[in-house]
């Protein structure tokens, strides 16, 4: 029987080449509408799909490949099924090389109609796709123009496709007709569902490998990233100018940073370790936020993370790696002599961070094992105007600045938490504690070892104080004011033990509590 190949696309990269090489090889070009006119340009020879169906298109051309002829010839599974249909007019086709309307191109058109949108939904392609990845057995079906050439190469040595190729291309049709559904549910839903009820039955997730990782949590765990396309999440894009591969680790904690030292508009620096802060500060300039953060605990940013929120200097950057050892530093732009400065530092990752747009969707998402959890992301703004002094004294307008610094440094800080704080620069760090009273002891003890005094600094805790524990201590190690949440049924107790200790307490209303 005569070989037939089907060709439909919307991305005419390379069809005229493979619509030749084929030709040649003795298979009929069956095409329609924009593709059968560009391969005649290209001086090929084609059948137009309704010559081959004696089916004259309709609906300007939204019916033409959705007819049983076509059908049929892809789902045969042999020349008898054919033969048993007692009917001339069916021919087997071998080979399908279809790609979809634009769905996607075009929704992300500044100006996209919801028409147009709805008129670039293919139905004529994914049926085709669909049955003829079914019937892979027998046909081999191309949508990605990159596989041309491998198709190409084994009919030319083997005068077929091998089964396992066929195999191949047939999963990744299905990978792509699933991630365009997925598009038009997504692009749909967003029509018709509030922001608010954002949270539907079923969720399509559609995402794309990005790198491999150096490895994942452990050396001997392979990793990969993946960008997740839909649904919207909260953005994490960056750009990796030097060093070697990241890990997962690399990437758990540099997220972790970003999302802290982006809270701040004055030149900031955060310190990540382990997917904590160790040092943050604020300043006149990157220079000194640098140093603040360092200072709070220099043995835990060893083999840390480094986030700016505006541009380094490259003798920053050189004062950085001269200093101590860093895993990865990164901001929003380096200037270009960075590269000359780290040069002989070929381990050390610099990374670009694209800063959020203001508006960006915040949803975020953690898995755990096969579930998947999604939620708005901690973004609630904590102002001035927000906090309830709770306490006979006062907290003066230098502790309130601190009292908001340190709940922010608080809120990327495991839990239980506890942050100290002065001259919007941290102290002492306490995290991921089982009690919050061992925090807060971890974070005392840090101070002493490194010879930081905290008189006279404010203590930030991301969730409620159920016992006056901790602000016993706190009077005891020379806290001048306290922020917490509140919330707890022991809050009366609390503010009284704090008006006796004589100290400055705000309720934030606003737990931000980190797992």
């Amino acid at each position: 029987m005569k070989k037939i190949a089907l060709i439909s696309v919307s991305d005419k990269t390379g069809i005229d080449s493979i619509a030749s090489e084929l030709s040649k090889m003795g298979y009929d070009i069956i095409s329609t509408g924009g593709t059968a006119k560009y391969l005649i340009s290209k001086g090929i020879k084609i059948i137009p799909i309704s010559e081959f169906t004696k089916f004259e298109e309709i609906l300007e051309g939204r019916v033409k490949t959705l007819h049983p002829i076509i059908h049929a010839g892809i789902l045969a599974k042999s020349k008898k099924d054919i033969e048993d249909l007692r009917d001339s007019k069916y021919s087997l086709i071998d080979v399908v090389i279809v790609n979809l309307y634009p769905f996607e191109k075009t929704i992300s058109k500044r100006g996209c109609t919801f028409s147009n949108a709805i008129e670039n939904i293919d139905i004529g392609g994914p049926t085709l796709l669909r049955a003829s990845a079914k019937n892979h057995d027998r046909v081999t079906v191309l949508t990605d123009p990159s596989d041309y050439s491998l198709v190409l190469k084994e009919l030319a040595k083997n005068g077929k496709v091998r089964s396992s190729t066929r195999l191949k291309l047939a999963a990744k049709v299905f990978s792509k007709v699933s991630k365009y559904d997925s598009l038009i549910s997504s692009y749909l839903n967003s029509k018709s569902i509030k922001a608010e009820d954002f949270m539907q039955e079923v969720i399509n997730i559609n995402a794309h490998e990005l790198d491999k990782l150096r490895y994942g949590e452990n050396p001997h765990q392979k990793a990969k990233l993946y960008k997740i396309s839909k649904p919207s999440l909260a953005a994490f894009d960056y750009n990796q100018l030097s060093g070697k591969a990241l890990s997962f680790n690399n990437l758990v904690d540099t997220e972790s940073a970003y999302s802290c030292v982006e809270q701040f508009s004055r030149p900031s620096c955060v310190i990540v370790k382990h997917a904590n802060p160790c040092g943050a500060a604020c300043a006149d300039n990157l220079e000194q936020a640098y140093d603040y953060a360092y200072k709070t605990d220099p043995t835990s940013a060893f083999g840390g993370i480094i986030v700016f929120n505006k541009k380094p200097s490259s003798r920053l950057i050189k004062k950085i790696v001269e200093k101590q050892f860093v895993e990865v530093i990164a901001a929003p732009s380096f200037d270009k002599k960075v590269l000359d400065v780290i040069k002989n530092k070929p381990n050390i990752r610099i990374l670009e961070i694209k800063l959020k747009g203001k508006n960006d969707l915040i949803y975020e998402t953690k898995l755990l094992r096969d579930k998947l959890l999604i939620q708005e992301k901690d973004e609630k703004t904590v102002t001035k105007k927000s906090l309830s002094v709770v306490t006979k004294k006062k907290p003066t307008t230098k502790q309130l600045d601190d009292m908001l610094f340190a709940f922010k440094i608080a809120r990327y800080v495991k839990s239980n938490s506890i942050v100290f704080v002065k001259n919007n620069k941290t102290l002492a760090i306490g995290a991921g504690q089982m009690s919050r009273i061992d925090s807060t002891n971890i974070a005392f003890n840090k101070s002493k070892k490194e010879r930081i005094s905290l008189k006279g600094s404010v203590m930030a805790s991301e969730a409620f104080f159920p016992f006056r524990d901790n602000v016993d201590l706190a009077k005891k190690i020379g806290v001048s004011a306290i922020i917490q949440p509140g919330g707890s049924l022991n809050d009366n107790k609390i503010i009284d033990v704090a008006d006796k200790h004589k100290l400055a307490m705000c309720f934030s209303h606003t737990r931000v509590f980190k797992h």
